[in-house]
């Protein structure tokens, strides 16, 4: 299992959920981030800032607290998960997604999925270092790819241009991202914690959509081997293909197998959607 599903699951065994509503909170998450911006890669963050917090003298149930409360804001401000990532992006590649904490291959149901389609214009949403992004530029399209992960992004260009591609690679999140309308062909999500449970999402990616664009998508489900928390979005068994009721699902299934951020074993969902 890479190291963020990893410090994810234990930090949400490790705090069980608990009413928060301190009006320090905003202090409590800035403090966090000086400190995580500067921490070593490695273990669980959230409980390494509480034992720091505890050398400083805070008692173990103020450290709880305000440990709680991290969990509850990563799951609600992208800036703490932008620099987990930034942080996994700024150690060199092995090539191997166990070590490294990341896939750098292409997904191969995104390769399965575009196989045989006409190169238009293509949207890759939380295209990470932009493995998918560029597979998809190398085969014709004029792609469009966003992260919240400034290393992320840079790297994405630094390939690109490196292999002689364009793409053009914006910094933003899901929710300062400007999809458009009738604007892409496809779109990929794979593994990229999207929103989908929220129905204005779903009727934002449908509308960006041109007529007959289709969603590639693939991400964790949850089960009692991986309890992903809530920050990493994963999906309940049956539940995505209601989340796009609206669209045609050409190809939808759960297998077990190894996830972008993952170990072996993984629940996963796949599904091809066309609007």
């Amino acid at each position: 299992m890479t190291h963020i599903c990893r410090f994810l699951i234990l930090a949400f065994v490790w705090l069980s959920p608990q009413v928060q509503g301190p009006a320090d909170s905003d202090q409590i998450w800035k403090d966090f981030l000086t400190w995580f911006r500067a921490a070593p890669l490695g273990g669980n963050p959230v409980q390494a800032y509480a034992a720091e917090l505890q050398k400083k003298g805070i008692s173990p149930e103020e450290s709880r607290r305000q440990s709680e409360t991290i969990m509850r804001l990563l799951a609600e401000r992208p800036e703490g998960v932008a620099v987990l990532y930034d942080k996994t992006y700024s150690r060199p590649a092995t090539g191997n997604p166990e070590e490294d904490g990341f896939a750098s291959a292409p997904s191969a149901f995104l390769m399965e999925a575009a196989r045989g389609l006409k190169p238009a214009a293509a949207l890759d949403a939380a295209m990470g270092q932009g493995r998918n992004a560029l597979y998809l530029a190398q085969a014709g399209w004029k792609v469009t790819g966003f992260d919240i992960s400034e290393l992320g992004i840079s790297a994405a260009r630094a390939s690109a241009e490196k292999q002689g591609l364009h793409i053009n690679a914006v910094k933003a999140s899901y929710d300062t991202f400007d999809f458009g309308a009738d604007q892409w062909d496809l779109i990929v999500m794979t593994f990229a914690w999207a929103p989908v449970a929220d129905p204005g999402f779903v009727r934002r990616i449908r509308a960006s959509l041109r007529k007959e664009g289709i969603v590639v998508f693939e991400h964790f489900i949850r089960d009692a081997r991986h309890p992903y928390p809530d920050l990493v979005r994963p999906l309940e068994p049956g539940q995505l293909k209601n989340y796009f009721s609206g669209f045609q699902i050409e190809r939808y299934e759960e297998v077990d197998g190894l996830g972008d951020w993952g170990g072996p074993g993984s629940r996963l969902v796949r599904m091809i959607a066309r609007k």
